[in-house]
């Protein structure tokens, strides 16, 4: 996202691949329809990890927010890349909003670190955390630091103490298994998925903003 006046709005939604995007388009057919007096602009952009946005589109070069939802699914191999777009178009006062379904926590915690090295410091969406619609849901609090790292006692006691459905029984989620969670309902799956989930937010530290302003610009 990004505001080039208090009323002016640019949204640039990327994906790769020519069947994603004319999806993308679709859907913002379907949904964008603010009228020709609207200053909220929404595009879609091929965009593949590592690279920037192509000059051929009159799109800005960072963005004041970047929001990310579930990208740390793949392997570590793709956490370079991503962190090297984050870096080209994040604005040096911007914002990165990244949801996370924690699956393989010993490496996803790799991609925190990696950003906190570059000066790019994630931490807890405290707003979300804190909100009657969601904390019961997606209760953990856990910082990226000790979530699923089982030399955190705070993380062993999530794990231990958290529980979920299977069925007509209840099991820790330290205890689900992959034969567990094929017989899940839906509603248990959905609930076992959001126990996994947290949002965290990240800016530029202070000490390496002043460098960022001259990446790319």
């Amino acid at each position: 996202v990004e505001t080039s006046s208090a009323t002016s709005y640019q949204i640039v939604l990327t994906d790769r691949g020519e069947d994603t995007i004319a999806l993308l388009e679709e859907n913002i057919d379907r949904n964008c329809t603010f009228g020709s007096a609207s200053k909220i602009s929404v595009t879609s952009h091929p965009l593949t990890w590592g690279n920037e946005l192509s000059s051929d589109f009159s799109t800005p070069k960072k963005f004041h927010c970047i929001i990310g939802s579930d990208l740390l699914y793949n392997s570590r191999e793709s956490y370079e890349p991503l962190l090297n777009t984050i870096q080209q178009h994040l604005h040096p006062d911007g914002i990165v909003i990244l949801s996370v379904r924690w699956r393989k926590p010993e490496l996803e915690r790799g991609f925190f670190h990696n950003a906190e090295q570059l000066g790019i410091t994630f931490v807890n969406w405290k707003e979300f955390e804190e909100c009657e619609t969601f904390k019961g849901r997606c209760p953990a609090t856990l910082n990226w630091k000790d979530y699923g790292n089982p030399t955190s006692e705070s993380s062993n006691e999530y794990f231990l103490k958290t529980n979920v459905s299977v069925g007509n029984t209840t099991k820790s989620l330290a205890d689900i298994t992959e034969d567990d969670m094929e017989v899940m309902n839906d509603d248990e799956y959905s609930s076992f998925e959001e126990k996994q989930i947290q949002i965290h937010v990240a800016r530029y530290s202070a000490n390496k903003k002043g460098r960022k302003r001259n990446f790319g610009e």
